[in-house]
């Protein structure tokens, strides 16, 4: 009677941890294949006053994230493939400070991107490129009150 309660009772111990250390893997394996899928990001500027919006949009992606292309764009779609054509695509990870003014959007950045031949928009992009850090750190001090900055 002894022996086979304490076979009962092994049994129902390696059934429990087999479903615990089964869980444990499954959870591992989910977030594995996290691992490399790309990551969104959008930030939708309006102007009201002209009844439109651009969107500006980041797709991070690689087995580290080492990998960011940045759009400024017409299209809302919040996953998206950059289209050299009708969108602005900034490459690398420097952030965007930009600005609105009513029916301009100013972009500062490090990098400017070349103009895409179908953006298509009833607002106007003017690109201007920060040279150095000392420019880059002025505008930064700016942020709070005037500018807005997208990483």
């Amino acid at each position: 009677m002894k022996k086979r309660y304490l076979i009962f009772i092994s049994i129902t111990l390696i059934i429990i941890i087999s479903f615990w250390l089964g869980m444990r893997v499954e959870r591992e394996l989910v977030s594995i294949d996290e691992i490399g899928k790309p990551l969104f990001k959008k930030k939708q500027i309006d102007f009201p006053n002209k009844k439109a919006s651009l969107f500006l949009k980041s797709k991070s992606w690689g087995l580290t994230g080492d990998h960011k292309v940045t759009v400024l764009s017409t299209n809302g779609n919040f996953e998206f493939y950059p289209d050299s054509l009708s969108e602005y695509i900034f490459h690398g990870f420097s952030a965007i400070i930009y600005k609105k003014e009513n029916d301009t959007i100013k972009i500062y950045s490090r990098i400017l991107p070349k103009m895409p031949p179908k953006f298509d928009s009833k607002i106007n992009v003017e690109l201007i490129q920060i040279e150095n850090n000392i420019e880059w750190s002025k505008m930064s001090k700016k942020i709070q009150s005037e500018y807005q900055i997208y990483e």
